[in-house]
């Protein structure tokens, strides 16, 4: 007489074994894509290197434009990336080089996503007092006084006459 196998297994143990086999199988693809993510994509070690920055205290926005520490203040605003933004610097250097008991000289970059609104080609307010209603032109100077401003100018000649710069030396 020949001896049978007979292999009996319950519902329970049926399913236990779908559960394993599918739990096998999530885990070989799992790690299958881990791996290819691994080989394919290299991270760039620079992008992970540590970066030294600068706090710019020369630097404000138009939402701070009247609430730096100091009492009177010089504001210069223009498009540092614009046709102006070289002779408009040489007038700034000119200023902060000479005149040290002058005001402190604040800048305005019109170009940035902040300052934009605030931006116009034509048809400033030079009459602003606020900073709703202020439009400026590339290359205007505002001077603040006591968290208000003061004066209003616009153009080359007007600067260069407020900060007091000799016009013949930063050309």
């Amino acid at each position: 007489m020949q001896k049978g196998k007979y292999n009996y297994q319950t519902e329970e143990q049926k399913e236990m074994k779908k559960f394993f086999i599918v739990l096998i199988i999530l885990v070989i693809i799992i790690a299958g894509v881990y791996l290819c993510s691994k080989l394919l994509i290299k991270p760039n070690i620079e992008d992970y290197a540590y970066q030294t920055g600068e706090v710019s205290t020369n630097s404000i926005s138009v939402g701070t434009l009247l609430t730096a520490k100091e009492k009177t203040y010089y504001v210069i605003a223009y498009d540092f990336k614009g046709s102006n933004a070289s002779a408009i610097s040489n007038y700034t250097n000119y200023y902060e080089n000479f005149n040290t008991n002058g005001n402190k000289l604040y800048y305005l970059d019109l170009s940035t996503v902040f300052n934009k609104p605030y931006y116009v080609q034509e048809n400033s307010n030079p009459k602003a007092t606020n900073i709703k209603d202020l439009k400026m032109l590339d290359g205007t100077l505002l001077l603040i006084k006591d968290g208000k401003i003061n004066k209003y100018l616009e153009g080359f000649d007007a600067i260069a006459k407020e900060l007091k710069v000799d016009v013949n030396i930063t050309k």
